[in-house]
C-alpha cells in the first residue's frame, strides 16, 4: 500500500524532472503507485440507487469541463466536503468505478486532470506520455521546411484519431532548424482547437502518439492554436495533414 506521503514524494519527483525522458519515468512511477494508494472522493448527501454509487462532480470555471474530484489524503477531502460524505478506496478501485469520467486529482492543490483514455492506460499499466514546456523566442532565427523524412506513421494515426474528436479542427507538421548553424532539428506539430478543449486535446494527443514516437528520427514539439488566431507563418512552410 502506498502512503499519502510516499505518493506526495513521487509526485514532487515527477514535477522536479527537467528532462522529458526522466519526467516520463517518474510520472509512470507516480501513476503506478496511485493505483495502490488510498484515495478519497465525495458522495452526494442524497442516497444512491440500490447497487449503485454516485460521486460528486463539478464544472471547471476555466473551461466548462465537468470533472470528478479525487483526493490523495483525507485532509484535502475534508476541507471541501460541505454536507457530502467521503468514501475511501484504493486508487485502482476508484479509477475502475469512475471509468468514463474525467478526473481531477487534488483540485485545490495539484489539479492533475485525467481523461478517460488516460485512465484506461493507467489501469492497463501503459505509459501515458509526457511533454515538457519550451518557449520559442520571437527573435530566435528558425529555419522551416516540410518534413524531410516519412511521417506517415504519425500523421495517419493522428488523422484517424482527430476524425473521432470534434474539438480538433486542423493539424500541421513542420520541420524546424534552430541553434548554431541550424543544427538543432525537430518537428513541430500544430493543432487547431477551441481554447476550452486545448488541455484535453494536448493530453490525449500525447497519449495517442506514444506508440510512434520511437519511429521519429528527431524530437517532436507540439503547440495548440485557436481557430480565431492567424496561422503562424512557419506552418505555411510545412504540411497540413488534417482539416475539417
Amino acid at each position: 500500500m502506498t502512503s499519502a506521503q510516499q505518493l506526495k514524494e513521487l509526485l514532487q519527483a515527477a514535477q522536479a524532472c527537467t528532462r522529458v525522458d526522466e519526467a516520463a519515468r517518474a510520472q509512470d512511477a507516480f501513476f503506478s503507485a496511485l493505483l495502490d494508494a488510498t484515495l478519497y472522493a465525495h458522495l452526494p448527501p442524497e442516497p444512491s440507487p440500490p447497487d449503485r454509487i454516485r460521486f460528486v462532480q463539478f464544472v471547471r470555471p476555466d473551461n466548462g469541463q465537468t470533472v470528478l474530484p479525487l483526493f490523495s489524503d483525507r485532509e484535502q477531502a475534508e476541507a471541501v466536503r460541505g454536507n457530502r460524505a467521503i468514501v475511501a478506496m484504493t486508487g485502482r478501485e476508484l479509477l475502475e468505478l469512475t471509468r468514463g469520467a474525467t478526473l481531477m486529482l487534488n483540485p485545490n492543490v495539484d489539479q492533475i486532470v485525467l481523461h478517460p483514455a488516460e485512465v484506461d492506460a493507467i489501469l492497463a499499466g501503459r505509459p501515458i506520455g509526457k511533454f515538457s514546456r519550451e518557449d520559442i523566442r520571437e527573435s530566435e532565427e528558425v529555419g522551416t521546411c516540410p518534413p524531410a523524412f516519412p511521417t506517415d506513421a504519425l500523421t495517419l494515426l493522428l488523422r484517424e484519431r482527430f476524425a473521432t474528436e470534434p474539438s480538433a479542427r486542423a493539424a500541421y507538421l513542420v520541420e524546424l532548424h534552430r541553434g548554431p548553424e541550424m543544427a538543432d532539428v525537430s518537428l513541430l506539430l500544430g493543432i487547431v482547437a477551441a481554447a476550452a478543449h486545448q488541455q484535453r486535446l494536448l493530453q490525449l494527443t500525447t497519449l495517442w502518439i506514444k506508440p510512434v514516437l520511437d519511429t521519429l528520427p528527431m524530437p517532436l514539439m507540439m503547440t495548440l492554436m485557436t481557430p480565431e488566431e492567424e496561422l503562424p507563418e512557419l506552418f505555411h512552410h510545412g504540411i497540413q495533414f488534417y482539416g475539417t
